[in-house]
Formats: structure tokens, C-alpha cells, sequence
């Protein structure tokens, strides 16, 4: 019988957290789940230790395979998945022990799409965060929720609730663009796989083009993830090129909005997820010395005013930073 929840989990040295993963998933209270785990070629630990816990529990599933990057990892995964059901786990980062179990009670309950939950703020790479060490749980794992009372809010076109931004735990918001806070359903992300080619935000891109798919879901609050930082992960390394990928990808999903998506979802993936990360990527650039990686990030916003894609620039801040970008592209060409 399949799983109802299949979780995927890509590993590349993350030697020293993946055993506070894979447990926090062991002491899960729900049962019926299986995990892929996807040994990207990592040169530490990482593959043996997913080994030991497979031979343990036969709900684990390794994969080795030679490293492509976590895009590449993820794909694997997505192509063995069958439950009903997929979640992501990086790991280096945890969820807490009722996660499974409230997620799948909310998405049957409203036969929903995707259900968004939060991170635990304690362990975010925030001014007022307390990381935890890399072999215990966070104390609020101790925290027992009443499942049937789960305070959340539904969702019927996703888009309309999401965002690149944090707004805080206050808002009814699907926080942040990444794709490991959501459970999504199987059958709906169908054959959408990440792309390859981006070493980092590959998540939101991905989740924009779910977003695409119009999905239902809910939205709660509960910090049921558990963020850590890890200064090995890709989210740590590059620049010219990452920047260079960066921007393809999201020309990539730009165009796809402006041909498909309705007009009132384009102007809201335009204004919270397009000029979120075209801010980012030109901010990068005015602190990168390198005259070569500045004209070569011009090139490619100049690539993106050809296309018409920062034609579309809904709010003060997307304005602001196109007459920022257009002087970029004119004094770096």
C-alpha cells in the first residue's frame, strides 16, 4: 500500500545534522509515511549514516547517486514518490514530532492542495534568533498540539496569500517562497521538477510555478519547522554566475505568468516574488567589485528589458528598483 506522506530529503554534508533529521522524522506520530533520502555525492558521512537508519526502518529509502546539486536530488526523488502526499526536508533542519500528523488531518478534513505551516523562529538566521546545537531538538518540541483544534485559515487560490516576504507569524501569509514549509498534494504538482540549472532559490522558482496551478490550501501558523543555518549549504556559496542563473529562471517563469497566468495573479507574483528577488540580485551586484560580474548581471538584466518582463513593475518598490536597474544596465554596458 502507498504512503500517504512521502518526504524527501537531499543530503550533501550535512554529516553532523542529518541524525537529528531523520530522527525528528523517526518520532513522527503519524505513521504512514515513507522518506527518500538523496545522497548527492556527499563526501562526508552523510550517505552511510542514511544507510544505518534504512537498515533500521524500511520506511527510509536511500538513493547515491554522482552530485548534480539539489535540484537534480530533489528530481530523483520526485520521480520514485508515490504518496498521497509530498513534503520537503532539507537536512540540516528538523520538524517537529505532530507535523505529519496535523498536515494530513487539515488536508483531508479541507481537501485541499497545499498546506502551509511556519518555522520555529528560535533556530531562523534572524537578529533575535538562538540557533541550537546541530545534536539536539529544540525545547518546543515539547509542545503537544491539540490536533482537532489547529486554528488555520483556507485558501482558495494560494497566490492571493503568498509571498517571497516574511510578514510574521501574525499574518495569514504562506511565508517565504521555500518549498519545505508546505505539504503538497502529489497529484497536483504532477510532472513539475525543479530546475537544474539554479544553485540557489531553485525553491521559489518552484513554488511559483505551483503557484501557476491556482492550488487551494490553508494556511496556519504553527512553527512546525525548524530552520538551521548551515554555511556549507549552496545558499552560502557563488555570485556571477549564481546571479546570471538567477535571473533565467525567473525570465523563465516571468513569461510563463504573462502568457497563462490570469492578470490579477501575474501583478501579484510580479510585485512579491519578481521584484523581491530583481532587488536582491541588483543589490548583489552594486556590492560586487568585479567589473566583469557587474556587466555580465547588466547583460542580463538588459536580457529581461528586451524580453518587456520589467515593463510590468506593480508598487513604489518594484518602480524604485526598474529606474535603478534600467541606470545599472546603462552605466555597466
Amino acid at each position: 500500500m502507498s504512503p500517504k506522506i512521502t518526504i524527501i530529503i537531499p543530503m550533501y554534508k550535512v554529516e553532523k545534522y542529518l541524525p537529528r533529521c531523520l530522527d525528528s522524522v523517526l518520532n513522527q506520530t503519524f505513521a504512514n509515511w515513507s522518506a527518500i533520502l538523496v545522497d548527492d555525492g556527499s563526501p562526508d558521512k552523510s550517505g552511510k549514516i542514511a544507510d544505518k537508519y534504512a537498515a533500521r526502518d524500511n520506511r527510509f529509502v536511500v538513493v547515491h547517486k554522482k552530485n548534480a546539486g539539489v535540484s537534480a536530488a530533489r528530481n530523483t526523488a520526485l520521480d520514485m514518490a508515490d504518496g498521497e502526499y509530498i513534503m520537503f526536508l532539507d537536512a540540516d533542519d528538523c520538524i517537529h514530532p505532530q507535523t505529519m500528523e496535523i498536515l494530513y488531518n487539515i488536508a483531508k478534513r479541507e481537501k485541499v492542495d497545499v498546506v502551509a505551516f511556519e518555522y520555529d523562529r528560535s533556530a531562523h538566521n534572524a537578529p533575535d534568533a538562538v540557533d541550537f546545537p546541530p545534536d539536539k531538538m529544540p525545547e518546543s518540541f515539547k509542545n503537544k498540539y491539540d490536533i482537532d483544534n489547529i486554528k488555520y485559515k483556507y485558501v482558495k487560490n494560494l497566490i492571493t496569500k503568498s509571498t517571497n516576504r516574511d510578514y510574521g507569524p501574525r499574518s495569514w501569509y504562506v511565508q517565504t517562497g521555500m518549498t519545505t514549509m508546505r505539504m503538497y498534494r502529489r497529484k497536483m504538482l504532477g510532472d513539475l521538477r525543479f530546475d537544474t540549472n539554479m544553485r540557489v532559490l531553485e525553491d521559489t522558482v518552484f513554488w511559483s510555478y505551483v503557484l501557476l496551478r491556482r492550488p487551494n490550501g490553508v494556511v496556519t501558523r504553527l512553527p512546525l519547522y525548524y530552520y538551521t543555518v548551515n554555511q556549507n549549504s549552496a545558499l552560502h556559496g557563488g555570485a556571477g554566475q549564481t546571479a546570471i542563473n538567477t535571473l533565467i529562471g525567473f525570465s523563465a517563469v516571468a513569461k510563463e505568468y504573462r502568457k497563462t497566468a490570469k492578470r490579477r495573479d501575474a501583478r501579484i507574483w510580479y510585485k512579491r516574488f519578481l521584484w523581491s528577488i530583481l532587488s536582491r540580485v541588483y543589490r548583489g551586484a552594486m556590492h560586487t567589485a568585479d567589473f566583469a560580474i557587474r556587466r555580465e548581471i547588466a547583460d542580463g538584466f538588459k536580457k529581461l528589458q528586451i524580453d518587456g518582463i520589467l515593463d510590468l513593475a506593480p508598487g513604489m518598490h518594484a518602480r524604485r528598483y526598474r529606474r535603478r536597474i534600467l541606470r545599472f544596465i546603462r552605466s555597466n554596458s
